[in-house]
């Protein structure tokens, strides 16, 4: 209050200069985060390099009986390897249908769904904690526009949608993967759904891969024609087809 009981004019400086400091801390990264994200990209960056080296060396064509012929070779360690690379499939540059293929050839229908979908779900947890140690913030303000379209469904749809893109044979996970961990959606729920849907088209795939050596018989073509259904009849659902539309502007050609 001012002489005579007149109160004072408020210049608000206090005020907006409190908004301004909050507003900086909320939105800049820390200098620990930003070298935490180099970091990871960095050794991203390497563990594509050191993959593609890897497959070279190891003479790793796209093809289920390429990936056999080398896994096949190393013995008891088979498994753990071929667990490794279901995981590590995107550093590779192996679409899940060769790899999760290559398991039926190699292990038969069973235990190559068993790796094929334990590799899955060991997939998603490093892709989406890989996002979250990068940062929401910090990501977002790198992230090219046309994968952004995958994490605002990520973050609208939430878990359902990563189901639907697990489950379904030509679904698009490692992007989306990624788009979660940078959403709010929390571990528990994505790590649920996951466990849940990786083994579905981990044992379409093998159980395709196991009949391979006995193309064009009856057991061939049932596996065939199960595969093509679980994959062609969700496209009847309008929903589905409307994050396909999605799909194909933040595809970026891994899954």
């Amino acid at each position: 209050m001012g002489p005579g009981g007149c109160p004072l004019p408020r210049t608000g400086w206090p005020r907006a200069l409190r908004i301004g400091i909050l507003d900086t801390v909320k939105v800049a990264p820390s200098r620990a985060r930003v070298a935490i994200g180099f970091g990871l990209l960095l050794a991203v960056a390497l563990a594509l390099g050191a993959g593609q080296a890897f497959r070279a060396s190891a003479g790793i064509e796209l093809s289920p009986e390429s990936l056999r012929a080398y896994v096949h070779q190393l013995g008891p360690i088979a498994p753990f390897v071929f667990f490794g690379m279901v995981t590590f499939r995107s550093l590779l540059l192996l679409p899940s249908a060769v790899v999760l293929t290559a398991g039926g050839l190699l292990f038969g229908a069973p235990l190559g769904a068993l790796v094929g979908g334990l590799g899955i779900v060991a997939s998603a947890v490093w892709c989406f904690g890989t996002a979250r140690l990068l940062g929401r913030e910090w990501v977002q303000s790198r992230i090219p526009p046309q994968l952004r379209p995958l994490e605002e469904r990520a973050e609208s749809i939430g878990p359902p949608l990563i189901g639907l893109a697990t489950a379904h044979p030509m679904g698009v996970m490692t992007p989306l993967y990624f788009a979660a961990g940078l959403s709010r959606i929390r571990f528990a729920s994505f790590l649920a759904v996951c466990a849940v849907a990786g083994p579905i088209p981990a044992g379409l795939y093998a159980w395709l891969g196991s009949q391979l050596g006995d193309f064009g018989s009856p057991r061939f073509w049932a596996a065939t024609g199960v595969l093509v259904a679980v994959a062609v009849l969700p496209l009847a659902h309008p929903r589905v087809r409307r994050w396909l539309l999605v799909r194909r502007r933040g595809d970026s050609g891994l899954n």
